[in-house]
């Protein structure tokens, strides 16, 4: 059995640290046990239950934020009891997690690292992510354009650079019959988004694209799921607009997508776009942006749409083509689905890491 110690310095619990909690939990079907060290940051605290369900051991190191050197001293601290083969470093993003990288090195412990959200760094942030990087004996991407971000920071780099792509638990949408509680009458058709609201994500361009839409399907109906920064700005300037509902956040997540006819996520900027994959193992065509990890997710025209970043005009066109046709329709949901219990799975996942653990010297 490999012991694996997971790290992370965020303050947060997002997409990222739910895609550790389910790499670990599938890591135990190829013979690893792993752990977690992380801040001791009030949502994690809070979460400290829920973490113990999924993680062999949970440490919450007594740290304040990402830049408090404590996080160097108590990590070295607990990698010094020889408790652990590997140390896996989650990068919440391209500049965290650095005090990880001197205090495995220091304690002479393998280092696998795992780049949720890349972004270009400059100056002295950039040298000390290529000191990190070189410390590294495996590096993973999470979708191609990761992988070429990466692939930047020298020859040396690729030949320790996986490709990995994230994964869900499938079943959880494959199976579930469940009713959502929408605003919704039997026969509407419905287009949902499900992205925090925030400017990144692109909502204004999907709320033009409906407003366009109305005038030709009148029973159309547009489900915004989440909350943000961008919420009043946008409820003040498209509020108005017939059959558009804010829900909030909502933990019906399966339920909603069983419900909706199209999904869309019309990020400037995403990183992989996980519920892209969820849409798709719920059996529902889903249109992205041609960004990030949504290029790896979907072929264009054969597992769903892929449209320029901030075009409404392309959006518009992309879901009338599948609301024009329904057969077309049915055959790429089809394919979308096969396309997600093949290659986007928590378990593939997981024994593809495992894999690049045992490239690592152990």
């Amino acid at each position: 059995m490999k012991k694996i110690l997971f790290y992370t310095d965020t303050p947060n619990y997002g997409g990222a640290e739910k895609q550790m909690e389910l790499l670990a939990k599938h890591l135990k079907l190829f013979g690893c046990s792993v752990s977690l060290a992380c801040g001791a940051y009030s949502v994690l605290k809070r979460r400290k239950s829920e973490l113990q369900k999924v993680y062999e051991h949970t440490y919450l190191l007594p740290t304040i934020h990402k830049h408090d050197p404590r996080h160097y001293t108590q990590l070295k601290k607990l990698l010094k009891t020889g408790e652990f083969d590997l140390i896996h470093i989650h990068l919440w993003n391209p500049g965290s997690c650095r005090y990880a990288f001197w205090a495995a090195q220091h304690a002479k412990i393998p280092i696998v690292t795992t780049e949720h959200d890349p972004f270009e760094l400059g100056g002295l942030k950039h040298k000390i992510k290529k000191m990190c990087l070189a410390k590294s004996d495996q590096m993973i991407a999470i979708s191609m354009d990761n992988f070429r971000h990466l692939s930047d920071y020298g020859d040396n780099v690729k030949n320790r650079l996986n490709l990995i792509h994230n994964g869900i638990e499938a079943d959880r949408f494959f199976d579930n019959h469940d009713k959502a509680s929408l605003p919704v009458q039997k026969g509407d058709l419905v287009i949902t988004c499900i992205a925090e609201l925030h400017k990144r994500k692109g909502h204004r361009h999907l709320l033009q694209a409906f407003k366009r839409l109305q005038a030709e399907f009148p029973t159309l109906h547009l489900m915004l799921v989440g909350a943000g920064s961008e919420e009043k700005e946008l409820k003040e300037k498209y509020g108005d607009i017939p059959n558009v509902h804010f829900l909030g956040w909502r933990e019906d997540i399966p339920q909603i997508l069983k419900a909706s006819d199209v999904f869309v996520l019309p990020s400037l900027r995403e990183a992989f776009g996980l519920v892209i994959l969820e849409a798709m193992a719920s059996g529902v065509i889903a249109v992205a942006t041609d960004n990030g990890g949504a290029k790896d997710i979907i072929e264009d025209g054969k597992s769903g749409y892929l449209v320029p970043p901030a075009n409404s005009e392309r959006l518009t066109e992309a879901i009338r083509t599948i609301l024009t046709n329904p057969d077309q329709k049915r055959d790429i949901e089809k394919t979308a689905l096969e396309r997600v219990s093949t290659h986007f799975t928590a378990k593939v996942m997981a024994k593809k890491t495992a894999k690049v653990y045992g490239k690592s010297e152990l």
